[in-house]
């Protein structure tokens, strides 16, 4: 799997230099997606420029964080949280305003 990958990445890289681009070294990893955990824990070693890239097993891409099972735990956590608490937020703006809105109406 790692030598096709490779193969892969050197074709990239050589669409890059015909094109006078740069790949962001330091943002890419490589990753393992697969439903079978034993399959999903191996790490990968793919090399670009010789060099090998690091291995993550959680990685976020286009703002969803995915784990190596695709089950998105990690990422629906922390969609929770950011919920909970805009949702507080809201719910004080609202008691607010609402209390503001009474006041007027009795006077």
């Amino acid at each position: 799997m790692e030598g096709v990958l490779t193969k892969d990445i050197a074709t990239v890289s050589e669409y890059l230099q015909t094109w006078k681009l740069k790949l962001g070294t330091t943002k890419t990893v490589s990753a393992a997606f697969h439903l079978n955990n034993k399959e999903a824990k191996r790490k990968l070693k793919v090399k670009y420029n010789n060099e090998v890239l690091p291995f993550c097993s959680e990685t976020k891409y286009l703002g969803v964080t995915l784990d190596r099972s695709l089950t998105c735990r990690r990422h629906l956590e922390s969609l929770r949280k950011k919920l909970t608490s805009r949702v507080a937020l809201l719910r004080r703006l609202a008691g607010s305003v609402a209390g503001v809105l009474q006041q007027q109406v009795c006077e």
